[in-house]
């Protein structure tokens, strides 16, 4: 049988709707360009052509931070899951693997005793890198209150991705109506809306709930926060004895 409706049913806290948003709209530059498959290891990263949402978000955030505008970083982020992200991705880029040292400091996650606390850990790792042809344009849809505070990270953000994959803005940051024609579609609108000359990859996204940060002052992609679904992007891959190629057609 059906359970019947309580007196705390009645009194349960129906969720806000969604604040309506303004769309922003910058272009980019890459001058060297890696990002990392949210599938694939740190230590063997793939690299995908867009990256995610939430890098996008993410990196909105750190560069306010960046210029000293803690109190607007933080109150971005207590609405970052009602924002939207759509990417024009680039003409094409190149990927070829490159061997580098990863540095990180020794913790106690996994040894509370761990003697090596602090101290500098060196291995060895692989990453592909992207040499990319074209501009990558990126579409942003924020709530009003945030335009400007948006507008100002977009002009001043360095770089997208890994922090080694940088970037200058071609241009100025515009206002722009929601992008009807971008392929950056994710499973809600691909199920029924799927275009030929299109390629699946997996990008991470915010799921519709507060993000909270990981640790007292660090905010990540990751967690109970965050999911990974396949976007559709125009374009294709194509295999080479070096690597990889992707070409928007």
């Amino acid at each position: 049988m059906p359970r019947k409706k309580t007196k705390e049913d009645s009194q349960a806290i129906v969720p806000a709707p969604a604040p309506p948003l303004i769309w922003l709209k910058a272009a980019y530059k890459f001058h060297t360009y890696a990002y990392r498959d949210p599938r694939s290891a740190f230590a063997s990263a793939m690299g995908s052509p867009v990256v995610s949402p939430t890098t996008v978000l993410l990196g909105i955030a750190s560069t306010l931070f960046s210029l000293g505008k803690e109190p607007e970083a933080k109150a971005f982020l207590g609405t970052a899951h009602n924002c939207k992200v759509a990417i024009d991705a680039p003409d094409g880029v190149i990927f070829f693997r490159a061997f580098h040292q990863l540095r990180r400091y020794e913790t106690d996650k996994y040894d509370k005793h761990n003697p090596r606390i602090g101290l500098t850990n060196i291995n060895q790792g692989t990453r592909e890198y992207g040499l990319v042809e074209g501009q990558t344009i990126l579409y942003v849809g924020i709530p009003a209150e945030h335009g400007e505070t948006v507008k100002l990270a977009l002009t001043n953000l360095g770089h997208l991705g890994t922090h080694d994959s940088l970037c200058s803005l071609v241009g100025n940051v515009e206002k722009c109506s929601e992008p009807k024609d971008i392929v950056y579609m994710p499973p809600e609108q691909w199920k029924t809306n799927m275009q030929s000359g299109c390629t699946a990859v997996t990008l991470s996204r915010f799921k519709n709930t507060t993000v909270e940060p990981t640790l007292p002052h660090w905010w990540m992609a990751g967690g109970a926060n965050t999911e990974q679904v396949p976007y559709f992007i125009k374009g294709r891959f194509e295999g080479t004895s070096k690597g990889k190629i992707y070409k928007k057609y």
